[in-house]
């Protein structure tokens, strides 16, 4: 198509005036392409050529009929039969999706001998939910179900799941306002780079575990973190008492049930525990001064400065994975560039960083010769011979974009206007 610009006639039309999904024949066309519709009328003052290319007729099939009515712009046709190049199933839950899923897939592949992984390509809105299950059912590599040989590659995971020190730091701005329970705790002490910053094996971790339960830490870390409750006054409970039994455990014996002061030395730690006890002592500090930090408020500067010297405490990596700390000190400084000196609280920290850390549409993961599950974005289903959509919740999907109280301009959108909804 070619085009020259010539200037607007027409004055700006309001998305509310807009009646042209009342135009078109095909429900499709009416409910799902309002970008079409108004891309072609911002473009209704520009001169221009149209020129069809015609597709070469294919095999007559359901799918065909519905591509062939939407072209021409016209009501469904009654006399297409099915014949599964169009299926839509109904299950309960996203485990169960997964499994009609894979099914579904084995039979396609065991239909038409042609078909490989790489054509097939799997859409949903929300990728890190159905990561897991997918995991789960694809690609284990055992001989158990079909469906485990089938290698899967999934795309868009945030940078979260991506980069275990980005992981931390999310741990780490969700226990600064929060409990600090000792599962939240001992499962922060459990992530890949704290692990080898404290040089943590599994022995070892089960060992802190029992500790942790024997020693009476629930949660808090210690009487300043609870003075957010109000229960400043109430020690017990806290990691700061429940390392004061396991350092007194080191020197002192509990068979008589004397007390020191006021902490009653743990009697499960033994000698060779000297040096693992001392190393979850510098753990519990360390992690006491990274939380008292992110308490706030602070300029976006300082909140540089203190998340990166968190990071810089509690984790590290190997010379291999270099890249995950110099990853998280990029997002990092991207997400506070343009903060100026306001100064902002921890939750507008939070919130500034899920938006980053959460998954985006990348080029990565794709074509690479594997069953490729990814977000919906459009026109990237265009070079796979099979599309599956899952996902499709009513309170999921489509997306409903919340207005946003400072933006005036989109409470009234115009005609042409970004809306995430129609995408």
């Amino acid at each position: 198509m070619s085009s020259r610009m010539q200037p607007r006639s027409e004055s700006t039309i309001r998305r509310s005036e807009d009646g042209s999904a009342l135009i078109s024949a095909n429900p499709l066309l009416s409910s799902l392409a309002r970008d079409v519709r108004e891309l072609q009328i911002s473009l209704g003052a520009v001169e221009f050529e149209t020129v069809h290319l015609h597709e070469p007729a294919g095999p007559k099939s359901l799918l065909a009929t519905v591509k062939a009515d939407v072209i021409a712009d016209r009501a469904p046709s009654v006399s297409a039969e099915p014949d599964g190049t169009v299926q839509v199933h109904a299950c309960h839950g996203p485990a169960r999706q997964v499994e009609v899923l894979r099914e579904c897939l084995l039979r396609l592949f065991e239909d038409d001998p042609t078909l490989q992984p790489r054509d097939v390509l799997v859409m949903c809105p929300d990728v890190e939910t159905y990561a897991p299950l997918v995991r789960a059912a694809f690609g284990q590599g055992v001989h158990g179900h079909p469906g485990h040989l089938l290698r899967v590659r999934l795309a868009d995971r945030g940078l979260r799941q991506t980069n275990p020190v980005l992981a931390v730091l999310g741990s780490l701005l969700d226990l600064a306002d929060g409990r600090a329970t000792a599962s939240e705790v001992l499962d922060l002490a459990a992530t890949e780079p704290v692990r080898t910053r404290f040089s943590w094996g599994d022995d070892e971790l089960e060992r802190l575990r029992e500790w942790t339960t024997e020693a009476g830490a629930r949660w808090g870390i210690g009487s300043r973190q609870r003075a957010t409750f109000g229960l400043d006054a109430f020690p017990q409970n806290t990691f700061n008492t429940a390392m004061d039994r396991i350092l007194l455990g080191v020197s002192a014996d509990e068979s008589e049930n004397a007390w020191l002061d006021l902490a009653l030395p743990l009697d499960d730690v033994d000698g060779t525990d000297i040096d693992l006890s001392g190393r979850f002592a510098e753990f519990v500090d360390r992690l006491a001064v990274s939380l008292r930090d992110l308490v706030g408020p602070h300029s976006p500067a300082e909140w540089l400065r203190v998340l990166m010297r968190a990071l810089d405490l509690l984790t590290d990596t190997a010379p291999a994975d270099s890249w995950q700390s110099a990853g998280a000190h990029r997002e990092l400084a991207a997400a506070v560039e343009f903060g100026g000196e306001t100064v902002l609280r921890l939750a507008d920290v939070r919130a500034m960083l899920s938006r980053s850390l959460a998954g985006r549409p990348t080029r990565a993961n794709f074509r690479t010769g594997e069953l490729t599950v990814c977000t919906m974005v459009p026109m990237r289903s265009v070079p796979h011979r099979v599309v599956v959509l899952i996902g499709l919740d009513d309170e999921v999907f489509p997306r409903t974009g919340g207005v946003d109280g400072d933006d005036i301009l989109s409470r009234d959108p115009v005609v042409g206007e970004r809306d995430l909804r129609s995408e």
